[in-house]
C-alpha cells in the first residue's frame, strides 16, 4: 500500500523588521511568595540602588568587628603628624623661593624710600646748636633703615672713612634675619650715597659693622664687617630689589657663619 507523499513543513517567513518569528516561550513557574514575617521580627533591609554584593572570596566585615587602623585614634594621629611634616618641608621651599627666604621688610611695605635730607626741626639740638654731619647722617640712615634694624653709632670725620654700626633686627627665622641684614646694608648705603657727603663729588670709604645677639650670647656681637671703596659708594646700585647681592657689593667683607646662608 502506497504511502501518501509527505508535505514539506512550511518555513516561517522572515519578518520585515528583522525580528524573530513568534514562538511559544516556555513558561516559568511563578515564584513562591515570601513567608510572612513573624510578629516582632525586624524588617529585612532592602539593598540600595546600584548595590553589588562582595566577591565570593571575601565576605563582608561582620558587625562588631575591628575597624581599620586609620580609623583608630592612634592611626588618625599618625596621619595628622605625617601631613604636618610634609607641609613643614614643602611649604617653606615653595613660598620662600628655594633656599633664600623672602625679606621681612620691603620697599612696598613702607612705601617709597625716604629722603636723606633731614627735616627742618631735626637740624638743631635741644640747645639750639646745629647738628653735626654725623648726627644728620645718623638720622637719615635710621629713617631709611626702618624696622630692619637700629643704628647705634655713626662716625664721619672730615676726609676720613664713614663708619656705621647698627643692630640687626631679629625675624621669625634665621633666613629672614639674614635677609634683614642684607636689606639693612642696601638701605644704609643708599642713604650715604644720597647724602651731602657724597653729593660733593668726593665720596669717602664706608665701613659697616652689623651686630646681632646670637643664640647663647648675653649681648650682641659683631657678625658683619663690610668695606665699600669710594668708587663703589659713588657708582654702586643699592636697590632694594637686589638685596641678595648686598654682601657681594662690598669690596671687603668678614661675615659670621650664621649669616652666610
Amino acid at each position: 500500500m502506497e504511502q501518501p507523499p509527505q508535505q514539506p513543513e512550511p518555513q516561517p517567513e522572515p519578518q520585515p523588521w528583522g525580528g524573530q518569528p513568534w514562538t511559544r516561550q516556555p513558561q516559568t513557574p511563578p515564584a513562591e511568595p515570601e513567608p510572612p514575617r513573624p510578629w516582632g521580627e525586624a524588617a529585612r533591609p532592602r539593598e540600595p540602588w546600584g548595590y553589588r554584593p562582595p566577591p565570593s572570596g571575601k565576605g563582608p566585615r561582620p558587625p562588631g568587628g575591628p575597624s581599620p587602623w586609620y580609623r583608630h585614634p592612634v592611626g588618625m594621629l599618625l596621619i595628622g603628624a605625617a601631613v604636618v611634616i610634609v607641609l613643614a618641608v614643602i611649604v617653606p621651599a615653595v613660598t620662600g623661593g628655594g633656599s633664600e627666604p623672602a625679606p621681612t621688610v620691603t620697599t612696598g611695605a613702607f612705601g617709597a624710600p625716604g629722603t636723606t635730607a633731614p627735616s627742618a626741626g631735626g637740624t638743631t639740638t635741644s640747645a639750639g646748636q646745629p647738628l653735626s654731619a654725623a648726627e644728620q647722617l645718623r638720622q637719615a640712615i635710621q629713617d631709611e633703615l626702618g624696622q630692619a634694624g637700629e643704628v647705634t653709632s655713626v662716625t664721619a670725620p672730615a676726609g676720613g672713612p664713614i663708619t656705621v654700626t647698627w643692630e640687626i633686627r631679629r625675624a621669625g627665622s634665621s633666613g629672614l634675619t639674614e635677609n634683614n641684614a642684607r636689606f639693612g646694608v642696601m638701605r644704609i648705603m643708599r642713604a650715604i650715597q644720597e647724602s651731602q657727603l657724597v653729593a660733593d663729588g668726593d665720596a669717602p670709604t664706608v665701613r659697616l659693622v652689623g651686630r646681632y645677639q646670637l643664640a647663647g650670647s648675653a649681648n650682641p656681637v659683631t657678625v658683619l664687617r663690610l668695606r665699600f671703596d669710594p668708587s663703589t659708594v659713588e657708582r654702586g646700585n643699592f636697590d632694594d630689589r637686589d638685596y641678595l647681592k648686598a654682601f657681594d657689593l662690598a669690596d671687603a667683607a668678614v661675615i659670621h657663619p650664621a649669616f652666610r646662608g
